[in-house]
């Protein structure tokens, strides 16, 4: 040897490596030897030499070969000779305790450690290993795997040298867990692949595959991912440490192994797993809820989705249980709606023949068939007269498409200027309401000096027709007209938009059972009287209005929801809530009479429902409900 010569880092590292894991071996077995006896035994002083011997081993290679690098093969030579008397003492109590000894299990510890610490004053000469750069690929983002763990954890011991993994496979046996080995990191990789483990102690030096390249397969995998790993080494460098917990692992434990230190870093990995693992199952079932709400917007839902989490007994599976009550709940509602609407189609159905249209002649005469009316609309048949004007239908040419077209009685907007701008902005307002059961609202015209609006045209028949038919409607059907008058009502509030005028004229019914309110934008220009048709029935709006509108207070959503409760009495009784002979004594009973319940009228009527709807036409509009949403809460809880 050239005394001068300094050593090469990589080959200090190396040396440390290959001198520590004897000690590693040594210590290993001793102490696991140490728990089985009595302190009181003699083996046990031996035993406890051997520690002091081994740890004095330690000591001297660390202060010869530091890892910070530095050392020379002449450093190298004077540390064998430093090792030769700690070396001897180690032999010597191993001896001792072997010549008191009839455990052939100690026996066979004892010739390991004889065997380990004779290589302890031998210069070691590795084949070097070629310490691998970091992949150049990044690590994988993936998603939590939940791993099923038992009641004891299942560790993989990965090291290519059979002593290392014999003495960690004794260890974590004593210590209840569930061990398997590889020998080298190919074999390591398949294991996992193939099987599921809670921890992995994977040794850094390795030949063909080493720690660090499992360690970087591993990250990479999605199924790998969260398994912790553990690194276990006789390098103790800091460059090595810190490369393994850069390449994602868990911790690092430098040999020799101090038995406390070991069982505490992988009780505190294998909890840490526990609590990713816990995590992952209740981001996992997270999203079970997640797809529940999925199912529940697509009509797809069941009470098996959850019931998996149901069982749990955390805010998780309380929200669950009420999720699914919840939507018990809806489900139920929307099995009653189908019902209500069933009922309500078989009276639509029912409904044969039409009543006779209270026509204009002298429209129909000025407009006949097949005229076409401002250059754009093919004129068709009458199909009704309110306190508006006439309604025809007619073909848009311009779009292709059937429409009614409204013509507006002259005395309606007269020829001031700023009532017929004012219509203008209700029309505008009113085209914002787009919904199933509102009536579309097209556009507002003149032609020759006469305004019209043209309109959605609806295959069916009023509510009043309907009523003139069948008379009182039952309990299901005014359910279910009832509900979707009120989300006509919800939508058109929401834009800001009060009907003014909501009566049973204004309420088409279509051959599916499809309630659609006609007359937005429009109801603020009508007349507030009306001619009496026959002896004992007002036929027209003021019937139907609020008292604050006929006292000119002002109107809000509760003026509709007012008229929207008379028009559910009629349908429930079949007669008005305020008969009169004349609109001032319409007027004058809406304003001072409370109509009897409609359940003295009808005894099928539920309770709560005569309630709401008396609810409904409270003279006093802060003892209504205070919006249609509300309402249809209270109507879908009704049976």
């Amino acid at each position: 040897m050239t005394p001068t010569t300094t050593l090469a880092n990589p080959v200090i590292a190396e040396l440390r490596h290959e001198l520590r894991t004897p000690v590693n071996l040594i210590v290993g077995y001793t102490e696991m030897m140490l728990e089985d006896v009595a302190p009181e035994d003699a083996r046990a002083a031996a035993l406890r030499e051997v520690l002091i011997a081994s740890r004095e081993v330690l000591d001297k290679i660390n202060t010869s070969l530091p890892p910070t690098g530095g050392a020379s093969e002449n450093d190298l030579a004077r540390l064998m000779e430093i090792l030769a008397p700690p070396q001897q003492r180690i032999l010597a109590a191993v001896e001792a305790i072997r010549v008191v000894t009839t455990d052939d299990a100690m026996i066979a510890d004892l010739s390991r450690i004889a065997a380990a610490a004779g290589r302890l004053t031998t210069i070691p000469r590795p084949a070097p290993t070629p310490r691998h750069s970091r992949p150049t690929q990044a690590l994988q983002a993936v998603d939590l795997d939940a791993i099923e763990s038992g009641n004891s954890a299942r560790i993989l011991v990965v090291d290519d040298i059979e002593d290392n993994r014999a003495v960690l496979t004794r260890r974590l046996t004593r210590q209840g867990y569930a061990v398997e080995t590889a020998e080298n990191g190919r074999l390591a990789l398949d294991r996992l692949e193939q099987e599921s483990f809670d921890l992995v102690l994977l040794d850094v030096m390795m030949p063909e595959v080493d720690g660090f390249q499992v360690l970087a397969r591993m990250r990479s995998t999605p199924k790998l991912h969260d398994v912790p790993v553990i690194m276990i080494s006789a390098l103790d460098d800091l460059a090595s440490v810190v490369r393994c917990i850069e390449f994602g692992a868990e911790d690092y434990l430098a040999k020799p192994f101090d038995p406390v230190l070991l069982r505490a870093r992988i009780g505190a990995a294998l909890e840490k797993k526990r609590l990713r693992d816990r995590e992952a199952d209740y981001l996992r079932q997270v999203g079970l809820v997640i797809e529940a709400a999925g199912a529940v917007e697509h009509g797809l839902y069941s009470s098996t989705l959850l019931a998996e989490i149901s069982r749990r007994d955390d805010e998780l599976g309380r929200l669950a249980r009420v999720f699914d009550a919840m939507v018990a709940g809806v489900q139920a509602r929307e099995e009653r709606l189908r019902e209500q609407l069933g009922e309500l189609r078989s009276d639509v159905s029912l409904a044969t023949s039409e009543l006779p249209v209270a026509g204009s002649e002298e429209r129909a005469a000025e407009l006949p068939p097949g005229a076409v009316y401002a250059g754009r609309y093919t004129i068709g048949k009458a199909i009704g007269r309110g306190g508006m004007g006439s309604v025809h239908l007619a073909t848009d040419l311009k779009l292709g498409e059937e429409i009614a077209i409204k013509f507006l009685d002259p005395d309606i907007l007269g020829d001031d200027p700023t009532a017929i701008e004012r219509f203008k902005n209700e029309i505008r307002l009113a085209r914002r309401i787009s919904h199933r059961n509102v009536v579309r609202t097209h556009d507002f015209g003149e032609c020759d000096g006469e305004y019209f609006v043209t309109m959605e045209y609806v295959r069916g028949i009023t509510v009043r027709e309907l009523l003139q038919t069948r008379g009182r409607l039952g309990v299901a059907s005014t359910l279910a007209l009832g509900r979707q008058l009120v989300e006509a009502l919800a939508v058109a509030h929401d834009e800001g938009i009060v009907h003014r005028d909501v009566k049973p004229e204004n309420a088409m019914i279509d051959a599916d059972g499809v309630l659609k309110v006609m007359d937005f934008g429009i109801a603020r220009h009508a007349k507030r009287t009306s001619n009496v048709t026959q002896a004992g029935m007002v036929v027209g709006t003021p019937a139907y209005m609020a008292p604050e509108q006929l006292l000119e207070e002002g109107v809000d959503a509760r003026t509709d929801l007012y008229a929207a409760g008379v028009v559910l009495y009629e349908c429930l009784t079949g007669v008005a809530p305020f008969v009169a002979l004349t609109p001032m004594a319409s007027m004058s009973k809406v304003l001072s009479v409370v109509p009897e319940p409609a359940m003295l009228l009808n005894p099928e009527v539920p309770p709560a429902f005569s309630a709401l709807v008396s609810r409904l036409m409270a003279k006093n509009r802060a003892e209504r409900p205070a919006g249609a949403r509300q309402l249809l809460e209270l109507l879908a809880e009704l049976q």
